[in-house]
């Protein structure tokens, strides 16, 4: 089980880029479809990912490892997500002289694909959970506070888990 989070993790290393967010989609399809989580084992670790500092999906990692092998699996699964980056950072600077890349296009390039994929992340997380109308509603009212009174999203973070506690109950 161990070598299978370590291939997973480095695979989606090497082959993932564009930020937390624009990651979590591919986690998603990773760990659910190879057994790692259940689709809601892996909606409860991506809160848990939120609420702990530092970017989404190296919490997602460092999440499912402790869950399986304690610290040392954090430790492991949290070092081979970050290994493929490092490597692929290191070749970039030794190439970087020998090679000419227009960086304008290639950050835009970037930042299209980007886009769609933390489009695809939020479709796959929101689609399970669309049918509860109570969800919906609070969804509208923030997307509509943050845009029309500019409300900082904390308070509206806040006061969404506040109305989620009210309406569902704690239990």
């Amino acid at each position: 089980m161990l070598l299978n989070l370590i291939l997973t993790f480095l695979k989606i290393g090497f082959f993932a880029f564009g930020g937390g967010w624009a990651i979590v989609g591919i986690l998603r399809s990773e760990m659910i479809s190879k057994g790692i989580l259940s689709a809601e084992e892996f909606a409860q670790a991506v809160s848990i990912a939120q609420m702990t500092p530092g970017p989404v999906a190296i919490n997602l990692a460092t999440y499912t490892g402790y869950k399986y092998f304690g610290f040392l699996g954090a430790l492991v699964t949290t070092f081979t997500f970050l290994l493929a980056p490092i490597v692929i950072i290191f070749f970039l600077f030794v190439l970087a002289n020998r090679v000419s890349v227009d960086k304008e296009r290639w950050s835009k390039a970037l930042a299209g694909i980007t886009t769609v994929m933390v489009t695809v992340t939020l479709y796959s997380l929101v689609l399970p959970r669309i049918s509860d109308l109570w969800t919906i509603f609070i969804a509208a009212v923030v997307f509509f506070s943050i845009n029309k009174f500019k409300i900082h999203p904390l308070i509206l973070i806040f006061a969404s888990g506040f109305v989620g506690v009210l309406v569902y109950g704690i239990f």
